[in-house]
């Protein structure tokens, strides 16, 4: 019995050592993770990330008072009615429905309103990153303004509009009294410096626009620009370097492409792969193309100046972003002030935009122009065969960019003051020689 005892102890004693000695080699045959070299994947980054805050953004404010109309583009205003929008207490937004356009115009430019005007229609699904909407059927919602009423109603509250011209939808919320109030402050300001401007209305068709017969006076401005290493967005576009060829102006990796002009500092980038046919497009796909758009360039921070959400081309599946200085929209006809995006089956097709950026303004060589009146352009357009007037939307101020002589070495750019008109939801330069 004894001699049962001792055996088992020395086979349990000799299986424990043999544990510790297995346990050990193991251990000691693991890989040492610290001392693997892990080669990491780093994004290139070109400039800037921006918010949707920052890009989403709002060009003018309309004041309807008294059976007049009256618009500022200045920033100070503009920016601090767009950041205050951001504590409001909104109610949940619903939709009212589709007007005509008799009544959709009474309801937005109605006395006692204040308009926060957007360059073009924004989804809300991008909004509400912004501004603290909710609602039920939103996210494939857009609008283009936002309306404060400051006629209080039967319940206390303040009635709230967001508003689509081009489908004449209007979607309703409500506000406390002390968020009306801090919108008629900042309006209130604006007026008492004078940075409101008396424009009349005008009803060419389908919707009112506001004109006024006063001719402007306004600086043109000069920068010195800051050209920027191509080779930031080569290595931001192909993901592979080591397969990119260089020929004449233009680089590849065998299935996309960037070419460069190099006269106006711009570039685009194809991808043929990725083509689609925009034949029906969704608008649910429509919102989703301009989020992915804002998210691409922000992946690589692509931001390098002031660029605002201008608009989305159906036609093309093309968002557009634009440069704006003084919270005046700049637009070239060569590609030199804008970001274009155009989304494909699963990855982007066309990246268009300037490889340089605003550096430094030379005020010295800024020079007063005078514009003529808003009206007279509107007639020059009306008298133009090729515009439909009713499809015209909004005439307002606005900068075209050129290059300005310097022996041709493109450092410097000018900005000269003009009327912009959107038509059909595109913005572009007014020929002011006909509205002299």
């Amino acid at each position: 019995m004894k001699t049962n005892v001792f055996i088992r102890g020395t086979l349990l004693s000799v299986l424990v050592i043999l544990s510790i000695v297995l346990s050990y080699f193991i251990w000691k045959g693991q890989p040492d993770y610290e001392t693997i070299n892990v080669k990491e994947v780093e994004k290139t980054s070109i400039d800037k990330q921006k918010t949707a805050m920052q890009v989403f953004r709002p060009m003018m404010i309309q004041v309807n008072q008294k059976n007049s109309h009256f618009q500022t583009n200045d920033s100070e205003y503009v920016n601090e009615l767009a950041a205050d929008g951001r504590s409001f207490s909104f109610s949940e937004v619903v939709l009212s429905g589709k007007k005509r356009s008799e009544e959709y115009d009474r309801i937005i430019h109605q006395n006692g309103t204040i308009e926060l005007i957007y360059p073009n229609n924004i989804p809300f699904s991008i909004f509400s990153q912004i501004f603290q909407v909710d609602g039920k059927e939103l996210e494939n919602a857009t609008f283009n303004r936002i309306i404060f009423d400051t006629n209080k109603t039967d319940t206390g509250l303040f009635t709230v509009y967001f508003t689509n011209d081009y489908e004449d939808t209007i979607y309703q919320s409500s506000l406390q009294e002390r968020d009306i109030k801090s919108a008629q402050k900042i309006v209130n300001e604006a007026d008492k410096k004078n940075a409101l401007t008396e424009v009349p209305e005008v009803l060419p068709s389908k919707h009112s626009i506001f004109l006024s017969n006063e001719p402007v006076k306004m600086k043109s401005e000069k920068y010195i620009v800051d050209s920027m290493d191509i080779n930031l967005f080569t290595k931001a576009l192909f993901p592979d370097m080591g397969s990119v060829k260089n020929e004449d102006n233009s680089y590849t990796n065998g299935s996309s492409k960037i070419v460069l002009d190099t006269d106006n500092k711009v570039l685009e980038y194809i991808n043929p792969s990725q083509e689609s046919t925009m034949n029906n497009e969704s608008v649910a796909k429509r919102v989703s193309r301009i989020q992915d758009s804002f998210n691409f360039v922000n992946e690589h921070a692509g931001w390098t100046d002031n660029y605002y959400y201008t608009g989305y081309l159906t036609q093309s599946g093309t968002a557009n972003f634009s440069l704006f200085v003084n919270n005046l929209q700049v637009l070239s006809s060569s590609g030199m002030a804008q970001i274009a995006v155009t989304e494909g089956q699963e990855a982007v097709y066309k990246y268009s935009r300037p490889f340089f950026k605003l550096d430094y303004p030379i005020p010295r060589e800024s020079e007063e122009v005078t514009l003529p009146s808003s009206v007279s352009v509107y007639n020059s357009l009306k008298e133009n065969p090729n515009i439909d007037i009713n499809s015209l939307q909004m005439i307002t101020l606005g900068y075209q960019m050129d290059w300005a002589e310097d022996k041709g070495l493109n450092r410097i750019v000018v900005l000269s003051p003009t009327w912009i008109f959107k038509y059909n939801g595109q913005w572009f330069v007014a020929d002011l020689k006909g509205s002299e």
